[in-house]
């Protein structure tokens, strides 16, 4: 299967995790799990998501922040997080972001 041949590339455990962003313009945040090596990322609607790794940027868009194009995914492989937090905010109320991180 795909999660398997996924799981023999880039790591060993897969963390599935589904953040709400109840409210419109509002910072939400998810910790990834220690020693992540892949991280992959949506919108579960189409609506763009503005995220970052520091607090404060993404409510109120300020510098460093990226934003997430409706229909697209973040993926990243080759990575080795450990105590990094994900800071999500969209400008429609309700929004669902999924994510998977593989360690």
């Amino acid at each position: 299967t795909a999660y398997e041949m996924l799981r023999s590339l880039v790591g060993s455990e897969m963390c599935i995790r589904d953040s709400t962003l109840t409210n419109a313009d509002t910072e939400y945040s998810q910790a990834l799990p220690a020693g992540t090596k892949a991280l992959e990322f949506w919108a579960r609607e189409s609506v763009d998501i503005r995220f970052a790794f520091t607090s404060g940027k993404v409510a109120t868009p300020t510098e460093p922040y990226h934003t997430l194009k409706a229909g697209t995914t973040y993926y990243k492989e080759n990575i080795n997080l450990t105590g990094k937090t994900l800071y999500f905010a969209s400008s429609v109320a309700g929004s669902h972001v999924e994510i998977i991180a593989w360690t």
